[in-house]
């Protein structure tokens, strides 16, 4: 006999063969496009839905991780670049953190008037 979707409200129902206790749109998180795929997925895997689905949670994790690792850089390299600035000024250094070259002194030359 054929069960139904745990999901309060969702009377989908599911072949006895079905591994999971919820219908493939409840079991995925996310939404819009994301969520309709995954959903697909796992629809698509039948007996495999629950394999799917950690694959596609493991996908989603690995996704956030990478967000979080670009904003801890940017954020790292904003707060780097500010003590490096902290340090030039505390160091006595100019405004611009590199020097001018200095002008080359010609040598001083007789002028022939007051020979």
């Amino acid at each position: 006999m054929a069960h139904k979707c745990t999901s309060r409200g969702c009377e989908f129902s599911l072949p006895d063969s079905y591994p999971l206790p919820k219908c493939p749109w409840h079991m995925v998180p996310g939404r819009g496009p994301v969520k309709i795929a995954a959903a697909l997925a796992v629809a698509a895997a039948g007996l495999g839905g629950g394999l799917a689905y950690k694959k596609f949670r493991a996908y989603l994790h690995e996704k956030q991780l990478r967000k979080e690792r670009k904003e801890r850089r940017q954020r790292d390299a904003a707060a780097s670049e500010q003590e490096q600035k902290a340090r030039a000024v505390r160091n006595g250094a100019p405004a611009k953190s590199r020097k001018r070259p200095r002008k080359r002194q010609r040598a001083a030359t007789k002028s022939k008037a007051a020979e």
